[in-house]
């Protein structure tokens, strides 16, 4: 397995994504990978962190996209970036997936002119698993901030291919993210997706979700637009790290009980602290792209990059994209012969 990652243009130093390499080389002996950026940034790191020069193909391209770049340089020929290469590479065949914790908006403009949708697919969409007891995949989580009716569904598909295939569940089932459970609630928007989703027999709609009922998975898959998944997933981010900082302050209070309380539950509460941790979840994948493109968090940490390595393989190991353009050349045939 071959993974692409580009190691400039997150919020930290290239240091800490290439630190992030040499974790999952480490741990996963099978996956290749090609780091891709400033070389003399890339070798001092995979020096300081004692790691062997051989063990990784390093590709020199030191522009990169910034933040607050426009997200159309990722896919323009006349300004050269880290970002870019690595997306061409994978679109070449030189990679089987790439990780990048770049722009997200220039990653998903560059990823769908680069590397392309999957015939049929009319927007691909940023997705991200929700770190519950139960797996639930949420999107979009931000790629496209007003959809269509047709796009929600197709999102469906997605989700249902992509839980299948890298989560084992048989028959995944879908909820649509809405302010209530009835079939009438919601905007217009929401209620011809309903209509649309309670119409198609190769999907298991089970209905609307509200919000306060995302933590107990009610569903396999969540479809939402960009605009509502992205600020469900930053508020709940957000709540369980004022959870976590609340609980920890409690039992550090200051009197003996607490303290001895604190040392007890210190083992659980580390635990609990990494079920929460975006971070442990490495990145969100783009579906409805021809090649597998994973999105980890601007801020990853080294433990962030390497769990988002896993997840590429993981991604680019099963059938997913396969059985999304079957699935979607099924249904054209099937619409045509109506």
């Amino acid at each position: 397995m071959r993974i692409l990652l580009d190691v400039m243009g997150a919020d930290r130093e290239p240091a800490e994504i290439v630190r992030g390499a040499v974790l999952a080389r480490a741990e996963y002996r099978d996956v290749e990978i090609t780091l891709v950026g400033d070389e003399e940034k890339i070798a001092a790191a995979l020096s300081d962190a004692g790691a062997d020069r051989g063990d990784f193909t390093v590709v020199h391209e030191p522009a990169f996209i910034s933040m607050e770049d426009s997200p159309m340089l990722a896919a323009s020929s006349k300004h050269p970036s880290s970002m870019a290469k690595t997306l061409r590479m994978l679109a070449d065949g030189e990679g089987d997936a790439a990780v990048s914790c770049g722009n997200t908006g220039a990653l998903f403009t560059g990823a769908t002119l680069i590397c392309r949708r999957i015939p049929g697919v009319r927007r691909a969409a940023l997705g991200m698993v929700f770190p519950y007891e139960k797996p639930i995949l949420m999107l979009d989580c931000g790629a496209n901030v007003t959809v269509t009716s047709e796009y929600l569904v197709q999102f469906a598909t997605l989700g249902t291919c992509y839980m299948k295939n890298v989560f084992g569940i048989e028959e995944p089932t879908v909820g649509l993210l809405n302010n209530g459970a009835e079939p009438h609630k919601g905007t217009p928007l929401a209620v011809e997706t309903y209509q649309a989703l309670s119409a198609r027999s190769d999907i298991r709609f089970i209905g609307n979700v509200e919000g306060k009922d995302i933590p107990f998975a009610p569903c396999d898959v969540l479809v939402c637009d960009g605009f509502t998944g992205n600020i469900s997933l930053k508020s709940s981010e957000g709540l369980a790290r004022f959870s976590m900082q609340k609980l920890t302050e409690t039992v550090r209070g200051g009197n003996p009980i607490e303290k001895l309380a604190a040392r007890i539950l210190k083992n659980k509460f580390d635990k609990l602290n990494r079920f929460f941790d975006p971070k442990e979840y490495g990145g969100a994948p783009f579906l409805g792209l021809a090649r597998p493109v994973i999105k980890a968090h601007g801020n990853s940490d080294a433990n962030a990059v390497k769990n988002a390595i896993r997840q590429a393989a993981a991604y680019a190991g099963t059938g997913v994209i396969r059985e999304i353009t079957e699935h979607l050349a099924e249904n054209a045939a099937s619409a045509g012969q109506e």
